[in-house]
């Protein structure tokens, strides 16, 4: 395939090049675009695919950033490039193209290049034999540090860190799927079952934190019960949500407290019996939301409105 540049890409997306004013102003558009990719990508990730597919799981951690930085009006240009990055791995994965390129920028347009270090430990594990092992999540990594060389780009390293700090972990769970993986052999390639759970947030936390309220033991005990009820468990993802609320307007905030969420379950799950290599926990913030609430009605309305998108998904994959 002969690739396309990026401002070529950008023309074909979005009609011209942006500006950092252009693409203020078409912020509403690129949120359709991006919506759009992901159904397409949804259907691949529960398809013949599968979500462990590196190139999917990058296309789809793309439109995560995109969709979180859309959210908070990013004017750098990073929506765009990032958007660009996603469909083209999207129509490479439909068209069924071979040899599809590894290759992660490090320096899209409103990023600067961080971590150098964590660059070099997925550089090493993406040419190693047992890859395959560990591919999505360090298809995830490459763009959280991606994401990570924005945030500091923007607003410094504090505003950085966090997203650094996932990427730390993804890179974490690469290593210990490639270690504890046969040669060659894909994490979920013996997985015949996957099971797609929630947990509502309000019902399992004290709003704003990650305590958990008076019902949650409960409901994390019958969770507990199921997993270990699997023949084989071969991964549990925990994927925390919140929603867009947050009075000093930061992301990060969203993405620490949807990781603490995401930790404090695999803490009680492991408790209760569940193995702890198992587990594998990460914080999507406010970048998918379920559901869309205006912005002109009260806050205890927007709240109340909001509720679908505060929760901790759960994949579970293995054999019944």
């Amino acid at each position: 395939m002969i690739k396309l540049t990026l401002s070529l890409l950008s023309v074909a997306l979005f009609g011209f090049i942006p500006s950092a004013q252009a693409a203020e102003e078409l912020l509403p558009k690129d949120l359709q675009t991006i919506e759009a990719l992901q159904r397409r990508a949804d259907k691949m990730a529960f398809g013949e695919i599968g979500s462990e597919n590196y190139h999917l799981a990058k296309a789809r951690t793309w439109l995560d950033l995109a969709l979180s930085e859309y959210h908070q009006k990013d004017t750098t240009g990073l929506v765009y490039a990032a958007t660009v990055q996603a469909k083209e791995l999207i129509e490479a994965l439909e068209n069924k193209e071979q040899n599809i390129s590894l290759d992660t920028p490090r320096n899209l347009q409103g990023t600067e290049v961080v971590r150098t270090d964590l660059w070099d430990k997925v550089a090493a594990m993406k040419s190693g034999a047992k890859f395959s092992c560990g591919q999505r999540k360090i298809a995830e990594a490459e763009v959280y540090l991606v994401w990570t060389g924005h945030e500091k780009s923007e607003s410094g390293w504090t505003h950085g860190e966090a997203y650094a700090r996932s990427a730390e972990n993804l890179i974490y769970e690469a290593q210990v799927a490639i270690t504890n993986c046969g040669a060659g052999m894909p994490v979920a390639a013996n997985a015949r079952n996957v099971e797609k759970l929630s947990l509502s947030g309000d019902a399992t936390f004290i709003f704003g934190t990650n305590n958990l309220t008076d019902g949650a033991e409960a409901r994390l005990d019958k969770l507990a019960a199921g997993i270990k009820s699997w023949a084989n468990i071969q991964s549990v993802d925990l994927i925390g949500h919140t929603d867009r609320l947050r009075s000093d307007g930061e992301e990060k905030k969203n993405i620490e407290l949807s990781e603490r969420r995401a930790e404090r379950i695999k803490q009680y799950l492991v408790s209760k019996g569940v193995a702890a290599d198992k587990i594998h926990t990460r914080g999507a913030g406010s970048s998918k939301p379920l559901v869309k609430c205006s912005s002109k009605t009260d806050k205890a309305a927007q709240v109340s409105c909001l509720q679908p998108n505060r929760r901790v998904e759960i994949v579970l994959r293995g054999e019944k």
